[in-house]
């Protein structure tokens, strides 16, 4: 229950058969769970990495990934929320610092252009996700930065023709854009 644990494995001749989920067995009227046991389970090796369990969870409707060893027993589960306590102690989530969204076709993606220009203004990344949009031939790439002033990270960026579409974290950058946009109005109005 520490876990918000609500599925459970169910183990048949010593082998992982399927689940049962908990609210089903406390409220039913059979002796048995033996109705109730829903036949597959979504699980992955002992060896494999946070990667492939995030995989599973977004691939099925499990909220338990089963951890079996090398003769296929069970060893454990993995819970939604014990991957989610996971990513969040990464040094991406854990630490400050400014977030930017790019978006560009696939083929002109690349990880080491964009960390030199990114290292060139000083700063580092912390961590990069990339996003598909399926059926465009684009990519967002979010990325986290060790740094929440991200002005001159971003003109770089802009400069070598990467279009950057959000920005979090840089208060000091959107209120230069505001004041900048507040004048050209000015100017214009005059």
């Amino acid at each position: 229950m520490d876990n918000l644990c609500f599925e459970l494995p169910v183990m048949r001749d010593g082998q992982l058969y399927g689940t049962v989920e908990l609210d089903e067995c406390i409220h039913s009227e059979d002796e048995t769970i033996e109705s109730l046991i829903e036949p597959g389970y979504a699980s992955v090796h002992s060896s494999s990495n946070l990667f492939d369990v995030l995989r599973i969870f977004s691939e099925s409707k499990a909220n338990i990934c089963c951890v079996l060893g090398k003769n296929l027993e069970w060893i454990g589960i993995i819970t939604k929320t014990n991957v989610l306590e996971a990513l969040a102690q990464s040094l991406t989530v854990g630490q400050v610092g400014a977030v930017l969204v790019l978006e560009m076709a696939a083929h002109q993606y690349s990880t080491s252009e964009i960390s030199r220009i990114i290292e060139s203004e000083g700063s580092q990344i912390l961590g990069i996700w990339l996003t598909n949009k399926e059926g465009s031939g684009r990519i967002q790439v979010s990325i986290k930065l060790n740094t929440q002033n991200a002005e001159r990270i971003i003109k770089s960026l802009q400069r070598f023709s990467y279009e950057v579409i959000a920005i979090f974290g840089d208060e000091d950058y959107r209120d230069n854009v505001e004041s900048r946009f507040e004048s050209l109005m000015k100017y214009i109005d005059i």
